[in-house]
């Protein structure tokens, strides 16, 4: 399984930054993600084996980046 998450930010480097270094804390075995920078926004492409790795690492994306949000105070 596979998509492609498209985030809109006014600082896409340090937020790749962020997510990178989160990404790295933990290694997971079933799913990986590349993240690309745009102009304004980032995308993260997720691939992962079977539904339940897919759903896990789609929801933990948006769990670091609700955090961020929140402790950064920016706008995404």
């Amino acid at each position: 399984m596979s998509c492609i998450l498209e985030i809109e930010t006014t600082d896409p480097k340090n937020l790749k930054k962020l997510l990178d270094l989160e990404f790295k804390r933990k290694k997971y075995n079933r799913s990986e993600s590349k993240v690309t920078i745009t102009k304004k926004t980032i995308k993260v492409d997720i691939f992962a084996r079977d539904i339940i790795a897919f759903k896990a690492t789609v929801n933990n994306y948006i769990t670091i980046l609700e955090l961020i949000k929140k402790i950064y105070e920016v706008d995404l």
